[in-house]
């Protein structure tokens, strides 16, 4: 390590009390693949990250708690602290692509919602003139309140590519509990699967988003006012 960079992380996580989650041989595989998006989507040198620059990356919105868990933590409606996959792929492909967590929410004071998972297309790309749209195809989130369930995790699956039309699927993955729980995601061949500790929970047809580009993100971003907290013991991309 040039001494240079030992000295001045050193001197932040004293300052601090962060230490990089790149640490852990566990999390480098999914670094590798991603950048961080924090407090908001537009890069922002004091806070984000480029792909793959995690080696002694670490701040209040990202950091590794108990020398275990990589820590997303955020307040504030519409803020994030995300890693988006540099990876992007068409919901056609015939290698499955894959999103295997083990995650702890913490929603702490957030008032409405908080999603930790999403399958999000790219604005930039799209193909035969279409409108491009800048929405998620799936997010896995957790709502406070929600058709009078509490304290529930939901998948909310869009139904259409069509920017100006908003459908969507809304569907109970159950009650949030106080421990991990394992989520799988797998897109292959226009087809969406979602397990909740190894329970197929969602199993759709998406071949109405094949003209977009995707990506996956993981991480906390708000929908609504207040703060919360996200630990993941597993995050792996395929």
């Amino acid at each position: 390590m040039n001494r240079v960079v030992f000295f001045l992380f050193f001197i932040f996580s004293t300052l601090y009390g962060y230490d990089a989650p790149y640490r852990l041989d566990k999390f480098q595989d999914v670094l590798q693949k991603s950048k961080l998006q924090a407090p908001l989507s537009k890069y922002d040198a004091r806070w984000g990250t480029k792909y793959g620059a995690f080696q002694y990356f670490t701040n209040r919105y990202f950091y590794l708690q108990d020398d275990t868990y990589m820590a997303f933590e955020v307040c504030g409606y519409k803020h994030r602290s995300e890693l988006r996959e540099k990876r992007e792929w068409r919901v056609s492909t015939q290698e499955a692509k894959v999103l295997d967590a083990e995650v702890y929410l913490f929603p702490l004071n957030q008032e409405k919602e908080l999603t930790f998972l999403q399958i999000h297309a790219d604005p930039k790309f799209s193909e035969d003139n279409r409108s491009k749209i800048n929405k998620p195809l799936l997010r896995v989130t957790w709502w406070n309140e929600h058709h009078n369930l509490r304290n529930h995790l939901w998948a909310v699956v869009r139904m259409s590519a069509n920017p100006n039309e908003k459908r969507y699927v809304k569907i109970d993955l159950g009650k949030m509990k106080k421990d991990f729980v394992a989520i799988k995601i797998v897109v292959v061949s226009s087809h969406l699967k979602l397990f909740v500790d190894n329970i197929l929970k969602v199993d759709m047809d998406v071949s109405y988003w094949e003209h977009t580009w995707n990506y996956f993100k993981a991480g906390v971003y708000l929908q609504g006012e207040g703060c919360s907290k996200v630990l993941f013991r597993k995050l792996e991309i395929q």
